[in-house]
C-alpha cells in the first residue's frame, strides 16, 4: 500500500515548521542557532545549567526549574557523557571526571537497517522519463506554486509490512518500493555496486529489512572534545536473526517481483543478481549492500535495570532536573520508521514537564 508522510501543501513538514516556527514570537522562547552544546552543568547531582559555543564565545545558559536534553541518539549520549554522566570506566579513559557512574548511557543502540533490490525495466514506466531538465524544471514550478506534482511527493510511496513465515503475530520486515533507480545508493551504500555497474535508465528499487532487529551498537566518545563526533558502533547484522529475517525478506520480494504482473516491464535483476541465489551469498551480499535506515534509537532507554538511563518519567536516574526526550530513550525500536514515535516523545515529554509545574 501507499504510505504516510508528513506532507502538507507540497511541502516537508517538519517538527520545526509544525512546532517551532508558531511558537517563535513566544516571550519565553530564544532560539540559539550556530551553537554547539559543550556540556551540561551540575551541581550537587542537580542540573543546573548548559554550556555552549557560539561565535568563539562560551555561554552557560542557567536553568530556572530544569533541563530537557534532545539531541538525538547519537548526541544525546555523548552530551551526557561529556557531563560526567556515563560508565566511569569509559569516561577516565577521555580524563573526563565522573559526575554520576550510569553504565547504559551509549548503550543499546538499534537501528534499521536495509538492503537494495534493483531491477531492470524494459518499458518508459518510471521516473527515469520525468529527470529531463524540462520536465524537472516543470516540476519544481509546479510544486512551488500549487503544491503539487512529482517535486511534492516521495520516491518510495509505496511498501509493506509482511511476515517472514506464518504463524508470526506480527509482520518482521518492512519493503519500500521505489519506481526508479536508486542511483542516489551511492551516497549511502556506497559498496553496492563495485559488483554490477548500474546505467541510468528505467529501473525499479525495493529497500528491505527487518523491522525488530536483535543486533545491539553502542555510541563511545571520540575525545573530550565536544566538536569530535562520537563513534558510532553501529553492529549491523551482528545475529543470525537478524541475518535469516532480511534473507528471508529478500526472498519475499524476488518471489513478489516474479509475478506474472511485472512480466512485462522487468528485465534482469542488478542488485543482488539472479547468480547470488543461496543462503551464503545473500548472506555474503548483505555485507556489501547492508546500510542504515537513519532509524537510531535506545541510547539512553527508558527503564529501571543496570543499564537504564530515564526513568517512565523520561528523567536522568541519579540527576535531579534533567530529562531526556528524544529518540534515544526508545527501550525497543519501534516495528516501523520512528519518526512519528519519536513526536510522540517529545508531546508526552511536554505533557509531563507542564504537569511537573503547574
Amino acid at each position: 500500500g501507499r504510505y504516510d508522510f508528513t506532507i502538507r501543501d507540497g511541502k516537508r513538514w517538519s517538527t520545526s515548521r509544525a512546532f517551532l516556527r508558531p511558537a517563535m514570537k513566544r516571550p519565553n522562547l530564544t532560539v540559539a542557532t550556530h551553537a554547539l552544546t559543550r556540556r551540561i552543568v551540575i551541581d550537587k547531582g542537580r542540573a543546573v545549567g548548559v554550556e555552549y559555543e557560539r561565535g568563539g564565545e562560551t555561554i552557560v545558559a542557567r536553568a530556572s526549574r530544569e533541563i530537557v536534553l534532545s539531541a538525538g541518539a547519537v548526541n544525546a549520549p555523548q552530551v551526557l557523557m561529556l557531563s560526567g554522566i556515563g560508565d566511569r570506566d569509559e569516561l577516565r579513559e577521555h580524563g573526563i571526571e565522573t559526575v554520576h557512574h550510569l553504565p547504559g548511557v551509549g548503550k543499546n543502540l538499534q537501528d534499521h537497517v536495509d538492503v537494495c533490490l534493483i531491477y531492470e525495466v524494459t518499458r518508459p514506466v518510471t521516473l527515469y522519463s520525468e529527470l529531463r531538465v524540462d520536465r524537472l524544471t516543470r516540476a519544481v514550478i509546479e510544486g512551488t506554486l500549487f503544491g503539487r506534482g512529482i517535486a511534492t511527493t516521495f520516491p518510495y510511496e509505496g511498501g509493506a509490512f509482511v511476515r517472514s513465515r506464518p504463524g508470526l503475530e506480527a509482520p518482521d520486515i518492512q519493503a519500500h518500493f521505489m519506481p526508479a533507480l536508486e542511483k542516489t545508493a551511492n551516497l549511502h551504500w556506497p559498496k553496492l555496486f563495485d559488483r554490477a555497474r548500474v546505467e541510468d535508465n528505467h529501473g525499479v528499487t525495493i529497500r528491505v529489512g527487518p523491522v525488530n532487529p536483535e543486533s545491539r551498537g553502542r555510541i563511545t566518545l571520540r575525545s573530550a572534545d565536544p566538536r569530535d563526533p562520537p563513534r558510532i558502533f553501529a553492529n549491523y547484522l551482528a545475529t543470525q536473526f537478524d541475518k535469516d529475517t532480511t534473507i528471508a525478506g529478500v526472498r519475499i520480494i524476488r518471489e513478489v517481483m516474479a509475478q506474472p504482473a511485472f512480466a512485462d516491464i522487468l528485465g534482469a535483476e542488478i542488485a543482488p543478481g539472479a547468480d547470488r541465489a543461496s543462503d551464503e551469498d545473500l548472506a555474503e551480499w548483505l555485507k556489501q549492500a547492508g546500510g542504515t535506515t537513519l532509524h537510531p534509537v535506545g541510547t539512553c532507554k527508558m527503564g529501571n535495570d543496570d543499564n537504564a538511563v530515564v526513568d517512565a518519567e523520561l528523567r536522568v536516574h541519579g540527576i535531579a532536573g534533567l530529562r531526556v526526550a528524544d529518540a534515544s530513550i526508545m527501550p525497543v525500536i519501534a516495528s516501523g520508521n520512528t519518526n512519528a514515535p519519536t513526536i510522540m516523545i517529545g508531546e508526552k515529554a511536554a505533557d509531563m514537564v507542564l504537569k511537573a509545574t503547574s
